[in-house]
């Protein structure tokens, strides 16, 4: 009876070193290119046409201020508050250093991944430098259709003033 949840143990164990071995670094420039994508033409030049083309109709978006976003109320607030005024942009710039990304297979098949990481916002004003405003940690799943990745869900956590410490 022992056996049975060793034998489980063992395969989800070799499970996970293949898909590592099977391009996990792949899979974090894939990610990592396509976060960088996804946040400069979406978020930053508010390219409301790509964003919504690139998040996935079923999106989830959990954030630990501004409650939760289905796709509608997502791209209407990225329009109303990221994109409304030129002269006062949101900016979002990710920390390179704390990415990380995880495949998710079935039978397999790389149909979805993790993306984590830190992101630091700030406002942009013609004329000044861009001013921090906020750091905060994001988890994303992309599920991957068609070919491409799709922004299906969204933890936003832990958001802090510049120059304050992390919760962890």
């Amino acid at each position: 009876m022992h056996r049975i949840p060793a034998i489980v143990l063992l395969a989800s164990c070799a499970c996970a070193a293949q898909a590592q071995d099977a391009g996990g670094e792949d899979l974090y420039r894939s990610l990592k290119a396509h976060d960088a994508e996804f946040f400069e033409r979406g978020f930053n030049r508010c390219d409301l046409d790509y964003l919504a083309d690139a998040v996935h109709p079923q999106l989830r978006f959990y954030h630990d201020q501004g409650g939760f976003q289905d796709y509608d109320a997502f791209l209407d607030n990225t329009r109303r508050y990221i994109c409304a005024d030129p002269a006062h942009k949101p900016i979002r710039k990710v920390d390179p250093d704390s990415l990380a990304a995880f495949p998710l297979y079935d039978d397999g098949v790389l149909y979805a991944a993790i993306h984590s990481g830190v992101h630091h916002f700030h406002m942009r004003e013609p004329g000044k430098p861009d001013t921090p405003t906020s750091s905060a940690h994001f988890t994303h799943v992309y599920v991957r259709e068609d070919g491409r990745w799709l922004l299906k869900e969204v933890l936003s956590y832990d958001h802090q003033a510049p120059g304050h410490a992390s919760g962890n």
